[in-house]
Parts: C-alpha cells; sequence; structure tokens
C-alpha cells in the first residue's frame, strides 16, 4: 500500500510541475498586453509612420479603447502642426471622422486632403473624466507629376515656409513689426513708426504677469494691400476671440502699417501661451507673410491687482523689496517661511523652510502649477539645467525681484556693482551681440560651463561664421550678428540632449527628437540637416546645402569635420553649432 501511495504522490509531482515548466515556456511578452488602467489608448494601423502617399485624399484607420470604460465613452480629436506653429490645430472637422464601437474598443476612420509635403498629425483620445493619451503620425503627400494640383496645395506649400518663389524677392513680404499687450480703449494711442510706445503697452515676446482683461495689439507692415485670412493669429488652447482693424498708415511710398486688435474673450490665470500669425496671411500680389511665434505668461492669482503701471512705477517696484519681495508674496506674513527657516536653516541665508534646504524644492512648491503661480515645464526629468550640474532657478531668476515691464521674469543683476539685468534676447530685440545674451554667458564663458561666448566674441570666430546673418528686411527683426541662443536651445530643457529644441527652424513636421545620450555622428548630421535643407528660413535666411559635394554625401562624416575648429571632436563640434566656418578649403 505504502508503495502505491509513493508512485500516485511521484506522479501528482510530475504533472503539476509539468503544468508550471509549461506556463513558463509558452508565455511570450508579445501574447499579454498590458496597459494602465484608466487610460485611454489608441494605435494607428495605417498609414505607417514615414510613409510616402501618391494621393491628396489620405485615409487613416486605428483602434481606441480603454480597460475601464466602454468605447462610447471615449472621444477623439485630430491635430495638425501647421506651418512655423509651435502648436498643433484641431482639423477634426475639416476631415471625415468615423468610430464605429466594439465591445471592446472602438475602429476609427478619419479622412482628408493634404496638401503636398511633409505633415504631422497628433489623434487625442479622451474619456468623460478628462483623462486622455496621444499618438503622432509623420507622412508626405507627393503627387505624381500628372496629377492635378489647385492653387491651395500652392498656396499652403509656400506658408509652411519654403524658398519664396522668384515672384517674392526678398523685402516684399509682408512681417510683424510689433505686438504689444494693451489695456482696453487704448488703441488709438499707437503711433506705428514711433520711438517709444505708451507707458502702460507691454511688449508681447516672453512677456509675464500680462493681466487677464489686457488685449493684443499688432503692427503688420506690408508694400501691398493685405488680404487676411482668419484667424490672424492662433493659440493652442483654443482661445476665442475677435479681431478688428484699427487703421492702415502709409509709411513710405512702399511700406504701410496694418493695425490690428485681437481681444481674448477669456484668459486664463498663472498659464503660458505660445502665439503665432497664421501663415496664409498675404498680399494682393501673393506674398505670404513672414511667420512668426510667441510666447507670453499670464498674471498668476497670487499676484492679483499686481500690474505694470509706468516705467516709474517698474523702477520704484524693482528697488521695493519692503512691500514686493517676489510680488506680493510678503505681504503675507509667513511668506518668508516658504524659503527661509530662523532656526532651521541650512546656510547663512537660513534657507531651509518649510519645502527642505535645496533651492528647486521651494520654487517647484509653487512653480509646479499650484499656489497659482505659472508651472515650469518639469516634464524634462533627464536634460535640464539641473542634470548634472549646479545650476538652480537662482542662477538665472533674483527670487526677491518682483519683476517690471523691463525685467518682467526677474533676471538677475549682472554684478553687484553692475545695476543692468542679465538679458535673454529672441527673435523680436537680439541684435546678435554678445550682450544680448549675457545670461546664457554667465556661465558659458568657459567658467562653470562650456565657453560659447567666445563665438560670439571672438573677431576672427565671428568673420568666419555661417551663423553670423544679417536679418532681412521682411524678417521684422534687427539681427545683424550671431543667432540667438534661443533658436537651437530650450531655456528650462526639452527631451533632447544638450537641451535641444524639438522645432528647429520653427517648423512643425521638420521635428528634430533623438534619444540619443551622446553626440554622434548622425545625431550631429541630423541636427544641421533640419535648418541646411535648403528651405527652411530663419530671419529670412535660407539655410544651405550643396548635396552635389561628396563631403556631403559621406553620411560616416560629421559635419563639424569640415566646419569646425579645434584640436578635439568637443571643440570642433561647438565651433560648427556656433560659429560653423563658411568655407571649406
Amino acid at each position: 500500500m505504502k508503495r502505491m501511495n509513493y508512485k500516485r504522490k511521484l506522479i501528482s509531482n510530475i504533472i503539476i510541475w509539468s503544468v508550471f515548466i509549461s506556463s513558463l515556456l509558452l508565455y511570450s511578452p508579445e501574447r499579454y498586453v498590458f496597459s494602465a488602467q484608466g487610460v485611454p489608448e489608441i494605435t494607428i494601423d495605417t498609414p505607417v509612420q514615414g510613409s510616402e502617399i501618391p494621393v491628396s485624399k489620405v485615409e487613416f484607420t486605428g483602434k481606441i479603447s480603454e480597460e475601464m470604460k466602454t468605447p462610447d465613452k471615449l472621444s477623439l480629436k485630430v491635430f495638425e502642426h501647421q506651418g512655423n506653429s509651435e502648436q498643433p490645430v484641431d482639423i477634426t472637422n475639416d476631415g471625415e471622422l468615423k468610430t464605429i464601437p466594439q465591445e471592446q474598443h472602438a475602429v476609427f476612420t478619419y479622412a482628408k486632403d493634404f496638401t503636398e509635403g511633409v505633415h504631422t498629425l497628433t489623434f487625442v483620445v479622451t474619456d468623460e473624466e478628462g483623462v486622455s493619451n496621444k499618438i503622432d503620425r509623420t507622412f508626405t503627400v507627393k503627387l505624381p507629376d500628372t496629377a492635378p494640383k489647385n492653387d491651395s496645395i500652392a498656396n499652403v506649400a509656400a506658408a509652411e515656409n519654403q524658398t519664396p518663389s522668384s515672384a517674392e524677392e526678398v523685402g516684399n513680404r509682408p512681417y510683424m513689426e510689433k505686438m504689444y499687450f494693451i489695456p482696453s480703449g487704448t488703441e488709438g494711442q499707437y503711433q506705428p513708426g514711433a520711438k517709444d510706445e505708451p507707458d502702460s503697452y507691454l511688449p508681447a515676446e516672453d512677456m509675464t504677469r500680462v493681466p487677464l482683461d489686457y488685449q493684443i495689439l499688432i503692427d503688420i507692415r506690408s508694400t501691398e494691400p493685405l488680404i487676411i485670412t482668419e484667424p490672424l493669429m492662433t493659440f493652442f488652447g483654443e482661445i476665442e476671440g475677435t479681431v478688428t482693424k484699427v487703421a492702415t498708415t502709409q509709411l513710405t511710398e512702399t511700406n504701410s502699417s496694418n493695425v490690428f486688435l485681437f481681444k481674448p474673450k477669456q484668459l486664463n490665470p498663472g498659464t503660458t501661451y505660445n502665439v503665432y500669425l497664421n501663415p496664409t496671411i498675404k498680399d494682393e500680389s501673393n506674398h505670404l507673410i513672414i511667420p512668426r511665434f510667441l510666447k507670453f505668461t499670464t498674471v498668476s492669482t497670487a499676484y492679483d491687482g499686481y500690474q505694470f503701471k509706468d516705467k516709474d512705477g517698474n523702477n520704484l517696484r524693482e528697488l521695493d523689496n519692503k512691500d514686493f519681495i517676489h510680488g506680493p508674496f510678503s505681504n503675507v506674513t509667513n511668506a518668508c517661511v516658504y524659503c527661509h527657516s530662523t532656526h532651521n536653516g541650512k546656510n547663512p541665508t537660513l534657507e531651509g523652510g518649510k519645502f527642505g534646504s535645496k533651492e528647486d524644492n521651494f520654487c517647484m512648491a509653487c512653480h509646479d502649477g499650484t499656489y497659482g503661480a505659472p508651472k515650469i515645464a518639469d516634464s524634462y526629468k533627464n536634460n535640464n539645467h539641473n542634470q548634472n550640474s549646479s545650476a538652480s532657478c537662482t542662477s538665472c531668476h533674483n527670487p526677491h525681484s518682483p519683476g517690471t515691464k523691463e525685467n518682467p521674469s526677474s533676471l538677475k543683476r549682472i554684478s553687484a556693482k553692475d545695476s543692468h539685468f542679465q538679458t535673454y534676447k529672441k527673435a523680436s530685440t537680439a541684435e546678435g551681440k554678445a550682450e544680448d545674451y549675457s545670461l546664457c554667458f554667465s556661465c558659458h564663458n568657459g567658467v562653470k560651463a562650456s565657453n560659447i561666448e567666445q563665438f560670439y566674441k571672438n573677431e576672427t570666430l565671428i568673420s568666419q561664421s555661417g551663423h553670423n546673418i544679417k536679418a532681412t528686411t521682411d524678417s521684422g527683426s534687427p539681427l545683424n550678428g550671431s543667432l540667438p541662443c534661443a533658436e537651437c536651445h530650450e531655456t528650462h530643457g526639452s527631451n533632447n540632449l544638450k537641451m535641444l529644441r524639438e522645432n528647429i527652424g520653427n517648423i512643425q513636421g521638420n521635428e528634430f527628437i533623438t534619444d540619443e545620450k551622446d553626440w554622434t555622428v548622425s545625431v550631429e548630421r541630423k541636427f544641421c540637416m533640419k535648418c541646411h535643407d535648403g528651405k527652411t528660413l530663419l530671419y529670412g535666411v535660407t539655410g544651405k546645402f550643396n548635396d552635389q559635394l561628396l563631403e556631403h554625401q559621406d553620411s560616416s562624416k560629421a559635419c563639424s569635420e569640415c566646419h569646425g575648429q579645434g584640436e578635439t571632436n568637443k571643440e570642433k563640434s561647438l565651433s560648427a553649432a556656433h560659429a560653423p566656418k563658411k568655407y571649406v578649403h
């Protein structure tokens, strides 16, 4: 009997272990798909990423689903990255969208006519609770030579910042001369061509603490009457508003000022917005406008009632730390303890208050979107100034400065002996001198970080540099020197190495995105070619590329090998990126 029981136990154990081992052998990660609960999922089946399509009407097919919800609880929107825009435009209603619910998911199709060229769409699925997910798809429409082409194809292709045709002579294209935030009812105070703007006006580029009741005035210069395509300006975030034409003033025989006023229906507090001109605006001879975009941030709830009133008021507030330490926070008795602690401070300035002793901890305690403060991008975990660096928020900003019309971002002073503020100029104001970027060069001068300043101060390097350019008349920019740092780098961080922007040249659909951690030959070539493709315009100047040269056809050769200077690869790369040699001998 015992012998029989032993055999039964042995057989049972063999069966159990066989089942266990079989389950391991049969398991394949491809057979089991796990998704986060409560997050909608979206896939696109056709067309595949990077497809070249020989017809104008493109149809997309895919699926949307959510593990915990039925498909009828999901909605789908389609956005397109157009022209020089910073943000995509909603094109859902421009095409045909159909969604067919199934048991566990919904099948969708979206069809639309597209112009020739590269297009990038973003499909966003959202559930009834507002949780969303997205997927991008880039494709190229390339029609056969025999295919009919309508006017819209030609117009939009030109609007995507292609090289101007022979009819579009440099200096003929409309351009943005000025953009201001102004109090309601003050548009009549604007005088085109005047040296100074009214005291109550705020320049648009990088302005912070913009009052919620302000309106936007824009001055477009043109040689001929304009044909305005609505909307005049576009905001991602679907800001509604009305546009009225204020006045047209003939400044010279060949140049007129066209002043428009945009009245937003509602601006949200403590929000950063991207605004750009509609690239299809043109004059009567079909000269398309030079696209431009800007960023601005509205006043936060914590700054309720804080206004940039006039120049004297701004200067007084900058010095009046008693009442306006970091704005009106000091009016609250306990505000100081967010950053300082009388008994628990970790250094001579008693930093180490409620949010700890690390500077960025208590900056981001408010600038993460709470406390009504503007949110600083926090998605760049690996490529920002804090990564492997001693830099912090206070490396650039003075937390005790309330910010003024002249220094809205509370940038630090150049030194204790120099009362001027650090500067970080962009397209609207940069002239190309080293002084325009003193904020960057306070570290990037070879002392705390790599020496980039030399490429903006060394006369020999500047004279040889292909990035030393004079902006064309119709660019609306005073640039006559080296390219601004912001043309390639994001201020607070990016998802690319070296904090490089994803939209070099500000052209959507021409993104520079890489997961690489090292500056390899392939990364360098890809980066340079985003502008040097023979069609991208910066400040009205086309990034040139000679594809007939053998050196340019060698994919194993770095651009800096010929266009850089120095002994090491790093030195050559820095030189080629910031002051590339124009000629190769």
